[in-house]
């Protein structure tokens, strides 16, 4: 079976963790007795008419892109997408992300990838449904990661905002500093906590600059705002001790707050394309009395949503992807 790839959902510069990605599922695909496929593999420059035209039964890409999001490489995932949809294709897709403040960064060995049909996100569908606990208890054992009971709050625990970049896939072009003054037009009259805002590593300049948008009884967190080396990593690793005393995470769709359920820190989301929908707080008015739901079934389902570089070398994505699917 011909299996394309999509080499045009990542960026021409033909480097990086998600290009190589795609030459890893290729692979994967080969060892497995079918035919990879790289889609315009030397194309660059401008999106061109029809080249994210699928025609065989199962294709793979890199990421997502929102319906406001219609330019450069969000663009053609999203058109990949739904010219699949409307032809009844199967599309594989990948991101990384989750679990990332608990040591599940791109440059682990063990770096766990999250691998789904059309949207890495929750409106995608990881064939995880019903999962057992031995991956979710093999990643806990990986990266030491604290599963605590929902916490049970202080009166003087702060609220932590999660912002993100407009450009971000799950912002889909909302603005951040729109979005939190929304927010807060409905928190604030429900609570006296403390407001604390933490700005997407990327993010973290550009939120200074508009720091007189914020409400003035609010904390906008700013340490370093240009990130080398490994900094950006630590920045996320700082995010279990960021959370560590806090109320409650609110956010419109991190991926961080698919860490803070893990952790037990109550977390509301705005949006459910978050991976956490399941077992977040959904409505913004229960802030000081959030819904603790049980997590066991999706932190099982979480460790079947994510798979390794070396799991998706050797086929044994692509094999599990065809057998779910009926290929």
């Amino acid at each position: 079976m011909k299996v394309e790839i999509f080499r045009r959902t990542v960026k021409d510069r033909r480097r990086g963790a998600s290009w190589e990605l795609l030459q890893h599922m290729a692979e994967g695909i080969k060892t497995s007795g079918d035919e990879p496929v790289i889609v315009n593999e030397n194309l660059t420059g401008d999106w061109r008419k029809d080249e994210m035209e699928p025609t065989a039964p199962i294709g793979c890409m890199f990421g997502y892109g929102g319906d406001k999001q219609m330019h450069h490489t969000k663009g053609r995932r999203r058109d990949l997408v739904e010219r699949a949809k409307k032809k009844g294709i199967y599309i594989i897709t990948f991101d990384g992300g989750l679990l990332s403040s608990f040591g599940n960064t791109v440059d682990h060995p063990q770096h766990h990838w999250r691998v789904a049909l059309y949207s890495p996100m929750n409106n995608g569908n990881f064939l995880s449904d019903n999962s057992p606990p031995d991956r979710w208890e093999m990643m806990k054992g990986l990266w030491n990661i604290k599963n605590d009971p929902w916490k049970k709050s202080n009166p003087e625990d702060p609220i932590l905002f999660v912002l993100q970049p407009k450009d971000n896939w799950s912002m889909n072009e909302l603005d951040p500093v729109d979005w939190f003054n929304r927010v807060y037009k409905t928190l604030r009259p429900l609570t006296a906590r403390k407001f604390l805002v933490r700005p997407h590593p990327n993010h973290v300049a550009a939120m200074e600059e508009r720091k007189n948008e914020f409400p003035k009884d609010v904390e906008l967190i700013i340490g370093e705002k240009f990130f080398s080396g490994d900094n950006k990593k630590f920045y996320r690793f700082n995010f279990q001790e960021a959370i560590t005393n806090c109320h409650a995470v609110v956010t419109h769709n991190s991926t961080a707050s698919t860490d803070s359920c893990v952790r037990g820190i109550p977390t509301f989301c705005t949006s459910d394309l978050a991976i956490c929908w399941p077992v977040a707080n959904r409505d913004l008015t229960k802030i000081e009395s959030p819904e603790l739901p049980d997590r066991t079934q999706w932190l099982n389902d979480l460790g079947y949503k994510m798979w390794t570089t070396e799991e998706i070398k050797n086929g044994t994505v692509f094999r599990r992807f065809k057998q779910k699917l009926g290929l």
